[in-house]
């Protein structure tokens, strides 16, 4: 492991953990925050008929709007955010990201162009990048490591019930909009979808204001140097430190990766799938799909905080991947089948079941970063997997979907096999990594136990 010090630099006397009161406080706030934030992500999925035929736009390119104009610039920023996290105040980082991204949601509703429609996907990835950095990273100085499996998990539930809550309140949404759209003072009359996204990023205000009531937090297991401030390692440093422990750090950057892909694809297509297959309107299917997600969701976060600091008070080498491991086999069992069942029933429950399990990883990876990585570079460390999990979930799932879709079958109502054909063989690739990677990743694990010892 490299030295997580540089020359000069000294241990920091670490002050006492905040009462359990306030942190889990801190960690309510951050839940509603980016609970919130998902509805501005997963909107355009309950919006791609309005939107299709309003800008005369094929399957494929409309994916470039849920995936790359999004997940490319998200991930892209999640990397210089991510230096920011470690050595700013995260609070206003996180303050100035809910501004940005709920004004331009806002913004989409008075796009007139698929250019401008693109541009404002582009300003929500921009908003959204800094927030799961620095979230984690608070958390992780809010709360004892004992405890802090659980406090993540609870946090991370926001992620998985948003998605779901995403949908089920985009249902609503699109319920309560008359089908001739609405009248809004001062700024004249929108269709229903653009009523939809002027809805979905008027709750920016109010969670800015907020995050006022989050202290920022001691940081901790971590230097300081000879000049008395926090050290933040060099890029060598931490590419140092990440070439020497690769064989622990694959299952973070890949597995989750593998979960983003498939679990991308299935949200953002889901809607359109059971329209096209089974004749159910998105109104329906939206309330639907988010009990759904936020179910599956809200099980598989619990289930991963929990399981995991079991597994670690029994002592079990490399407990959080194996948290991870159980994760990736039930998504390989269940991802080439949900789309592929023959009624709308029996392809929500098995879909209901790999969502379980992608949330059941997905929820231990910042946890298994925290358990292999310093903290001082945490922050960095979850922006790069948020990286490669964006740009291969996030940004390729849907487009890759689409394609197939588009130009292997040519026919639309072929989305359920373009959805096997893409989730299976990257689920059985992420399971394969996870496996293998158990030794070195307890090895790593033990390393920096001594070392803390």
């Amino acid at each position: 492991m490299s030295n997580e010090a540089g020359p000069g630099a000294t241990a920091r006397h670490e002050a006492p953990y905040p009462p359990a009161w306030q942190a889990w406080s801190v960690v309510a706030i951050l839940f509603v925050v980016t609970l919130l934030s998902q509805l501005d992500r997963q909107i355009p999925a309950l919006l791609v008929a309005p939107i299709k035929a309003e800008f005369g736009i094929s399957d494929t390119v409309f994916s470039l709007l849920q995936g790359y104009a999004f997940a490319l610039i998200y991930t892209l920023m999640g990397l210089p955010f991510g230096r920011l996290v470690d050595s700013t105040n995260r609070r206003n980082l996180i303050v100035g990201g809910v501004i940005v991204w709920s004004a331009m949601t806002a913004l989409t509703a008075f796009a007139n162009s698929y250019t401008i429609l693109f541009i404002a996907r582009m300003g929500v990835g921009v908003g959204e990048a800094v927030l799961a950095p620095a979230a984690y990273s608070i958390i992780a100085d809010y709360v004892a490591p004992a405890r802090r499996g659980r406090a993540i998990s609870v946090y991370y539930l926001s992620l998985a019930i948003g998605q779901g809550a995403s949908l089920l309140i985009g249902g609503l949404i699109l319920k309560m909009i008359p089908p001739t759209g609405a009248e809004v003072p001062l700024l004249g009359s929108f269709e229903p979808w653009r009523m939809a996204f002027l809805i979905a990023g008027a709750p920016g205000i109010f969670l800015a204001a907020l995050l006022f009531l989050v202290r920022e937090p001691v940081r901790r297991e971590t230097v300081i140097g000879s000049d008395g401030g926090t050290q933040t390692p060099t890029y060598k440093e931490l590419f140092a430190f990440m070439r020497s422990n690769m064989g622990a750090l694959w299952p973070i950057f890949l597995c989750p990766t593998a979960l983003a892909i498939v679990g991308y694809a299935a949200v953002n297509w889901a809607v359109a799938y059971y329209g096209r297959t089974f004749g159910i309107p998105p109104q329906q299917i939206g309330v639907t799909l988010g009990i759904i997600v936020a179910s599956g969701g809200m099980l598989g976060t619990l289930t991963s905080g929990f399981f995991g600091d079991w597994l670690v008070a029994r002592g079990i080498p490399a407990a959080r991947l194996r948290v991870m491991q159980v994760s990736m086999l039930i998504t390989v069992l269940t991802a080439g089948i949900w789309s592929l069942m023959p009624t709308a029933e029996l392809s929500l429950a098995v879909l209901g079941v790999m969502l379980f399990a992608s949330v059941l990883g997905h929820s231990s990876a910042p946890v298994m970063v925290q358990e292999v990585v310093p903290n001082r570079m945490r922050g960095q460390i979850v922006a790069i997997y948020l990286l490669i999990a964006g740009l291969g979930g996030i940004a390729l799932a849907p487009t890759a979907v689409a394609l197939i879709t588009d130009y292997v079958f040519q026919d639309e109502s072929a989305v359920g096999l373009s959805l096997a054909i893409v989730g299976f063989p990257i689920a059985l690739l992420g399971l394969i990594v996870a496996v293998a990677s158990q030794r070195p990743y307890a090895e790593v694990g033990r390393r920096k136990e001594a070392m803390a010892g």
